[in-house]
């Protein structure tokens, strides 16, 4: 027979392993940072990368973290 937890031990046992762990790692992408409203393009991509913006034609950061910049030195 195989035992199967509660939904609540499941909560209980997550939140115990949290409470007692020396630090936690999260791994995650883009879907984070836009869920909690970040966006890559606009006002305030402009106002912080407009010399890249006008240098290299960049759109918006995600495009950026990609571009081919032709020496190590300039990425």
């Amino acid at each position: 027979m195989k035992f199967t937890e509660s939904y609540s031990d499941k909560i209980a046992r997550l939140k115990h392993e949290i409470e007692t762990a020396d630090s936690i790692i999260i791994g995650a992408g883009v879907g984070l940072s836009t869920s909690a409203g970040f966006t890559y393009s606009g006002a305030r991509f402009q106002k912080h990368f407009s010399d890249f913006i006008e240098k290299y034609g960049f759109k918006d950061m995600y495009s950026g973290g990609f571009y081919p910049f032709p020496t190590p030195e300039e990425h």
